[in-house]
């Protein structure tokens, strides 16, 4: 490479020598109309390729002067970061450790490096709200929001704080803000409708609930969201019902079992909303058509105690009676049957049908409470605590009081519930047997 470049400059020197001896002659170089010079072509030609070769050499100096000093800047810049970055995950790390005043620390240290880094100002709001300081929380968030007053996150972090100090309006605000951004949002929906649960405001959460149901959520998501707004229609026909608002009731109720006619909730609520209308004929049949279609052993309890209070308690035997006669071997109503005529002080009765009932298929505790009891009104106490012991049972246990239990979670309670308390689902409650839920 060294001897290519000393040939051309060789080269390069002849060229101009003969170009001297062939071009001596003088040329008048004028810089001003006062001032002008006599020089030689070569020397004019010289001049030229080193004023040339001078501009191009500061234009590659400024050039490379101007590179390095931006890759400098660069270079300033990643190391900044990356030591932003170190701190930010080592308070990441600490904060999902539970270390936080560890963790208040290094996302500090990032943030005086930089108070606009977007991560680091949420997740010191994190730690923040961890702690239980909502108000600092806030602050970190809001500055978040600031850096990036569209960011979903920071929307949701804000509105979280606010939906621990129940300021509920102001929750509603930031849901309605991050739906505007993305409209079809599910978590913001479904934080809504959260809220206008607690709050039992029943007719904005099926406005809600219609907008989860139109959104981007799977088949699958959407067949239950389905049934959750038949269950949410029926809360609002209870609200409706307790306010005193019939008319409203029943034809919300109506609508539920006309879209699902095995929904027992609605089935007893709007036979109570019958009632309440002073339409005793109407809540009875309803109660009849609800156990015709739904099988469903709370409805002869609640049209026990129906006829039991308009003094027609025979009317409740025969129907205890044809519904035995079409399920013979449906031991649960013989065993229902048999207390309703001890709870009728037809002692005789009660006897003859529970000592009739086939305990090898299933043996009730409960049955043998009901015999203990029996037993006990005939004077026969050996027998009594014959059969109080295999209930295992004190003598005076009360068992006359229907007990009922969740099917979903197990959760027990002395009254029928259209909504479980526990697992939040509806029409889950059914009679507990002897237990039957714990098996």
């Amino acid at each position: 490479m060294i001897k290519f470049t000393v040939l051309i400059l060789i080269i390069f020197i002849a060229a101009l020598g003969y170009l001297a001896i062939l071009n001596n002659e003088a040329i008048t170089l004028k810089l001003s109309e006062q001032v002008s010079y006599e020089i030689p072509k070569i020397a004019l030609i010289l001049l030229s390729i080193a004023v040339g070769a001078f501009s191009i050499l500061a234009l590659v100096i400024v050039r490379d002067t101007r590179r390095y000093f931006g890759t400098w800047q660069e270079f300033r810049k990643e190391k900044k970061e990356l030591k932003i970055q170190k701190s930010y995950s080592k308070g990441l790390d600490a904060f999902f450790a539970g270390r936080y005043e560890e963790a208040i620390e290094f996302l500090n240290r990032s943030l005086e490096e930089n108070p606009a880094h977007m991560n680091a100002l949420l997740r010191r709001g994190d730690v923040a709200f961890s702690m239980g300081d909502l108000i600092t929380a806030k602050d970190f968030y809001i500055k978040a929001k600031d850096v990036r007053p569209h960011s979903v996150e920071a929307l949701f972090s804000i509105e979280k704080v606010f939906e621990k100090e129940q300021q509920w309006k102001e929750s509603l605000r930031y849901l309605d803000n991050i739906l505007e951004i993305d409209e079809e949002n599910p978590k913001a929906l479904y934080r809504k409708r959260e809220i206008y649960e607690t709050n039992k405001n029943w007719e904005a959460l099926l406005d809600v609930q219609y907008r989860i149901i139109k959104s981007n959520i799977s088949e699958r998501n959407k067949e239950k969201e389905q049934y959750n707004l038949l269950g949410y229609k029926y809360e609002l026909g209870r609200y409706y019902l307790e306010k005193g608002e019939i008319d409203k009731a029943k034809k919300i109720l109506r609508n539920i079992i006309k879209s699902d006619n095995k929904f027992v909730a609605a089935y007893l609520a709007l036979a109570e909303s019958y009632l309440r209308d002073n339409n005793v004929k109407e809540s009875e049949n309803l109660l009849l058509k609800g156990f015709e279609v739904t099988g469903a052993i709370v409805f002869l309890i609640r049209l026990e105690d129906f006829f039991i209070d308009i003094g027609e308690p025979g009317r409740i035997i025969d129907v205890y009676q044809k519904v035995i006669q079409k399920n013979p071997k449906e031991v649960k109503l013989q065993f229902l049957l048999s207390k309703l005529y001890y709870r009728l002080e037809m002692i005789d009765y009660a006897f003859e049908t529970a000592t009739g009932i086939d305990i090898s298929t299933v043996d009730y505790p409960d049955l043998h409470k009901l015999l203990g009891n029996i037993y006990e009104r005939r004077s026969e106490y050996n027998k009594a605590a014959e059969e109080f012991k295999k209930a295992l049972i004190e003598p005076k246990t009360p068992f006359l009081v229907a007990s009922f239990c969740c099917a979903h979670c197990n959760y027990n309670s002395l009254e029928w519930m259209g909504r479980c308390l526990n697992c939040k689902q509806w029409n889950t409650f059914a009679l507990d047997l002897g237990g039957i839920c714990k098996i």
